[in-house]
């Protein structure tokens, strides 16, 4: 399934965000995404993307590049096209609660595993550039709700392990 377009819309009745996918076969997906399903694909979305770069670049370069490609691909991102919908909907017209979801890296991009409510699971496939675009999309949605997202942080450096001696106990 070839995606032609994808389009999103915050619904503040359901406190919830719309998101609708065509295909290149003129079907049409649509998506609830609860906030906490769109923080966990935010913070997916940016992880793949930062190590991909990662795998590519040194250390102390690979952040400055990261940042630097976030900052494009949100510049060349369209979130102004009109969207054609879909002529047929092999999901039904109602969108579809997303329960659960799974990003992982692939040769040619990304794939995005949907779950949803009845067990069964959508697969999308987007080009790391499109997950991306999908991110800043997904980015703006949650601002507009004001659901306070903060981005993913990864550390550039894994903290010091603890020795047990250094452990305290709480109560």
């Amino acid at each position: 399934m070839g995606i032609r377009q994808l389009n999103g819309t915050y619904i503040p009745a359901e406190d919830r965000i719309v998101l609708r996918v065509s295909t290149d076969a003129g079907e049409e997906f649509r998506f609830w995404l609860t906030r906490p399903v769109t923080a966990q694909l935010l913070a997916a979305i940016r992880t793949i993307a930062a190590r991909t770069i990662a795998q590519k670049f040194p250390p102390q370069v690979a952040q400055t590049v990261t940042e630097f490609e976030q900052q494009a691909v949100a510049q060349q991102t369209k979130l102004d096209d009109q969207f054609v919908p879909g002529a047929t909907f092999p999901l039904g017209e109602a969108p579809a609660l997303v329960v659960k979801l799974t990003l992982a890296p692939v040769d040619t991009g990304v794939s995005l595993d949907l779950g949803l409510p009845n067990g069964a699971n959508i697969n999308l496939r987007f080009t790391l550039q499109l997950s991306q675009q999908v991110g800043v999309l997904l980015d703006r949605l949650q601002r507009n709700a004001n659901w306070q997202i903060a981005p993913a942080a990864e550390p550039a450096v894994p903290p010091p392990a603890i020795a047990d001696d250094d452990k305290k106990l709480m109560h």
